[in-house]
């Protein structure tokens, strides 16, 4: 059944994620040639697509940041109220991480069984084979660092569950312990990666984005040893990443050289002598804004900038039926009803994101003229020139256009009904500001340090780390400027104002958040800064405000490393002998009437 349930037919490379359940199949008539394992791979993208992975993505890594606030749903919805007011418990729906545990099977399955088929069929040739376990590893690997950024410690087995009647528990593992084996994985298998797959004109699905490639491995590396504290590996595994899409940008995008007219461009700061400058999509395109929001998140799905994203299309150009992307559609919101009647379950959080930056109450966008406040957070009332509320425009909006109108900026958004935005998981930028946080790291406690020369002479200069780390940011933030000039120099990031290590990281820190927000991101930035900290949650404490009707502080939702991760799930207690619930949370008995209210 197991196996039933997992091998899922295929007709092409552009048909990868179109998908139909196949009938039974057996021991006896599986495993023997190459489109049994392409069946298998297609099922576990399957899996990825499911609101119960996207949703744990978003209530994880997002949820319980400064970013979110409750939406108009969820005072309907007890279990997305209760994580948002951190009162978290274990009989909450969002502890339960059987999908993610499910995925992992699979692929440990598919890395366990691929050798067989190898042997069997010569089309499924040894590199084939090869390739194949890298996907699945970094899936994997992927999946256990969710888990890990989620709960801490957790059961940990790279052995394959054969059959449901394969039963085995495991006693947690500490996540500082896992994450040095899932290092060690990646790097083992990276080299064997796809860097890209073969071509496909299909406007509905690109495997270099949807499916796993070295780019993305490296990705994931880079995060993983930031997470770890391997700065010097994280900056170099970025910096794979960087110069893997440089070299695609001069292949492909040479001929539109510093061109912002819908295509690429390369930023690079005038006394930046450490690169040759980082290839990103401009804001603008001819005498509009938003160029950057429409490629990367509307409707020509896998820019440029994409690393790995998974593909939601809710009806193929060839009337074929996709997954949708429910989870964005019921935790942010469709915005074809203006006035938000058919409900959110999540708003961006009024206290730190929504006042228009020219009030001078939010310190979040460095000026009025960057484009992302107008894009990436959907305000209703910005047509009266009132700031009072928002929604998520990503993953919402299929285009978003900035135009100056009386003298203020407004965003035009366009929106549809179907749920059909792709997830992103890494992006360029993403990468670019992770190496950017390593190179602080490793930089000294100044930007402006005196070097003693070979003759004795003494001379002032840049401290190399800090210096790479703010041009990165600094292209970043350029690249979101409403200044229709490459070269102007107007409202850009000033390096004498951030001179020092701590200035330097608050600033990769926010700049990190006017990027990624809503991406699933900010809770894990967040923690990652509690850790360097030795662990204890004062950083959290100082940027998530509390939330919801009776709003505690949050010195006294966030009293211990503990409570900054989630309770494990009752009933995996109860199943497992070997996993005993944190003390912060108890047993979960205080609340024996609680009925979750998400149906998964």
């Amino acid at each position: 059944m197991l196996l039933g349930a997992s091998a899922l037919g295929l007709t092409g490379c552009g048909d990868f994620l179109f998908i139909e359940p196949k009938t039974f199949v057996s021991e006896d008539n599986f495993w023997n040639e190459k489109t049994d394992i392409d069946q298998m791979v297609a099922g576990v993208y399957v899996s990825m697509q499911s609101g119960s992975f996207v949703d744990r993505c978003i209530m994880w890594g997002e949820t319980r940041s400064d970013n979110i606030t409750e939406g108009l749903d969820a005072s309907r919805n007890t279990t997305i109220y209760r994580v948002l007011t951190e009162n978290l418990l274990p009989t909450n729906a969002y502890t339960d991480w059987s999908q993610f545990y499910s995925i992992i099977n699979q692929c440990n399955i598919i890395i366990e069984r691929a050798p067989e088929v190898s042997e069997k069929d010569p089309v499924y040739t040894e590199s084939d084979l090869k390739a194949t376990q890298a996907e699945m590893a970094c899936i994997r690997d992927l999946c256990y660092f969710y888990l890990i950024r989620a709960f801490k410690d957790v059961p940990f087995s790279f052995k394959a569950k054969q059959s449901e009647l394969d039963v085995e528990y495991f006693a947690p593992a500490k996540g500082d312990s896992i994450v040095p084996v899932l290092i060690a994985d990646l790097e083992d298998h990276v080299n064997d990666a796809l860097k890209a797959y073969p071509k496909d004109n299909s406007r509905d699905y690109n495997p270099d984005c949807n499916r796993i490639t070295q780019n993305a491995i490296y990705a994931l590396l880079t995060d993983l040893c930031l997470w770890n504290g391997d700065y010097a590996k994280a900056v170099d595994y970025a910096q794979r990443v960087i110069d893997a899409k440089m070299q695609k940008y001069i292949e492909d995008y040479s001929s539109n050289l510093n061109q912002g007219n819908g295509g690429v461009a390369l930023f690079q700061h005038a006394q930046d002598t450490y690169s040759k400058g980082f290839p990103l999509y401009p804001c603008f395109s001819g005498s509009t804004f938003g160029n950057n929001f429409d490629a990367i998140f509307g409707e020509k799905m896998c820019s440029f900038e994409s690393i790995f994203e998974l593909s939601f299309l809710n009806n193929g150009s060839n009337g074929s039926k996709y997954l949708g992307n429910s989870s964005v559609y019921n935790l942010y919101g469709n915005h074809m009803d203006i006035n938000g009647s058919k409900g959110q379950g999540v708003l961006a959080a009024d206290e730190n994101i929504v006042y228009y930056p020219d009030a001078n109450q939010n310190a979040l966008y460095t000026t009025s003229m960057d484009v992302r406040y107008f894009t990436d957070i959907y305000n209703p009332g910005a047509e009266k020139k009132e700031y009072t509320s928002g929604y998520s425009n990503k993953y919402t909006a299929i285009s978003s256009s900035v135009y100056l109108t009386e003298g203020r900026y407004l965003a035009s958004n366009s929106y549809h009904e179907a749920p059909d935005r792709n997830w992103i998981i890494y992006r360029l930028t993403d990468v670019m500001l992770m190496q950017a946080e390593a190179l602080i790291q490793l930089g000294g406690e100044t930007m402006n340090i005196e070097v003693t020369q070979d003759d004795g002479t003494k001379v002032n200069k840049y401290d190399d780390n800090l210096a790479r780390a703010f041009y990165l940011i600094w292209a970043v933030n350029r690249r979101s400027i409403m200044v229709n000039n490459l070269y102007s120099s107007s409202y850009e990031l000033r390096m004498r104002d951030y001179s020092t290590k701590d200035a330097l990281m608050e600033l990769v820190m926010t700049e990190r958040r006017r990027e990624l927000m809503f991406e699933g991101k900010r809770w894990f930035d967040l923690l990652r800064r509690c850790r360097d900290n030795g662990g204890a949650p004062d950083y959290i404490k100082s940027k998530v405000p509390a939330k919801g009707s009776g709003k505690s502080t949050s010195t006294a939702l966030f009293v211990n490393p503990e409570s900054l991760y989630w309770p494990y799930n009752k009933q995996e207690v109860i199943n497992n002998p070997y996993l005993t619930q944190k003390s912060f949370y108890g047993s979960g008995d205080e609340d024996k009437g609680y009925e979750s209210s998400i149906k998964k």
